[in-house]
């Protein structure tokens, strides 16, 4: 079984269409690193009571941040 895509990068829809698929492994693999690493590793850096809902809530995002930079995602070109 065979299957083609063929976008029309002049068509601003089609772009983002091909932009989203050329990332999609990336994706996919900084949501497999969230949902299985992460946790852990998050749980690990707030053993202190000193850590706030609003320092963890910080440290989640910035490790979304970070997953994404990684994996060279910029949101803004795959949504707009």
């Amino acid at each position: 079984m065979t299957a083609q895509l063929i976008f029309n990068l002049d068509n601003y829809d089609d772009e983002m269409a091909y932009k989203r698929c050329v990332k999609s492994t990336d994706m996919a693999i900084v949501l497999w690193e969230l949902v299985h690493n992460s946790k852990k590793k998050l749980e690990h850096s707030m053993d202190s009571d000193t850590i706030t809902r609003y320092d963890a809530l910080d440290m989640v995002f910035d490790k979304i941040v970070e997953l994404l930079n990684e994996s060279n995602i910029d949101i803004d070109t795959l949504i707009n």
